[in-house]
């Protein structure tokens, strides 16, 4: 390698080296659960009441921060480590129930009884990760003589990755053998019961609850699944139900653990 490259070389890498050298890592875990509701092909569109169906959900979490011992607010990292933290987790949403409601189903007729005789369910596995803006200083909210500063409410982004297990059935009959008893739209390649995965972009709100020994925390995440067949169905865009991609939001509460502080007690 010619000097000249050396020196460039050296001078990149250098600064690099010597703050990951100095750089301190602070793990955290946590397990929070809650209720979860989606909006699918069930039910209509912008009408909540009937396009959401409400199951259970719980969650596994690690939290990495980032400390460094010469950062300072001239180069940015202070910032970075004093604000942000990257978040890691498994979660599993239990069986949603799923079935039409809505002005389609309570139409009288044919239609009417085929719609309301569909029922659906989803199992939805996650993992993923997020990285979270804290508002107040995570330095000064972790100080355990700080009793001023309880709370540290965040927002964050991420994205997961999802494995799930879709079901169907109708009260009318097998509709495998007889497609008839579902309504027109779901009759031919428009039902999708295999396993299946997908992405997932997300996006939290929440806060934490500083408490003696461990943090308590709310949470309120809206996902947006990058398929429309998280549960099922996938029936022709021009039906009002259909013209979306399914989304979930998941209400968490939890406690959060310091990895460091209890070795450190030991």
């Amino acid at each position: 390698m010619k000097p000249i490259y050396r020196i460039l070389v050296l001078l990149l890498f250098f600064p690099l080296s010597n703050s990951f050298a100095q750089l301190q890592l602070s793990h955290e875990v946590g397990v929070a659960f809650g209720p979860v509701t989606m909006q699918t092909d069930y039910g209509e569109r912008h009408h909540l009441p009937s396009s959401t169906a409400t199951s259970f959900g719980i969650a596994f979490t690690h939290y990495l921060s980032f400390y460094g011992s010469n950062y300072n607010w001239r180069n940015g990292a202070s910032f970075f480590s004093d604000h942000f933290k990257l978040r890691t987790e498994v979660s599993f949403y239990t069986n949603t129930n799923l079935e039409h409601k809505g002005r389609f189903a309570e139409q009288p007729g044919p239609f009417g009884d085929k719609i309301r005789a569909m029922k659906g369910s989803t199992k939805i596995f996650n993992i993923g990760t997020q990285l979270e803006y804290y508002f107040n200083n995570l330095e000064d909210y972790g100080l355990l003589f700080n009793s001023a500063d309880k709370f540290a409410p965040y927002v964050s982004l991420g994205v997961q990755y999802n494995s799930f297990d879709p079901q169907l059935t109708s009260d009318l009959g097998d509709y495998i053998s007889d497609p008839t008893v579902l309504p027109a739209p779901w009759q031919q390649n428009a039902v999708f019961v295999e396993k299946d995965n997908t992405f997932s972009l997300t996006f939290s709100a929440g806060t934490r609850y500083k408490m003696e020994n461990f943090d308590l925390f709310v949470d309120a995440r809206w996902q947006y699944f990058l398929s429309d067949k998280v549960d099922g169905l996938d029936a022709p865009s021009d039906l009002s139900g259909s013209k979306f991609n399914d989304t979930l939001i998941f209400f968490s509460v939890g406690a959060i653990f310091d990895l460091n502080n209890l070795f450190a007690r030991r």
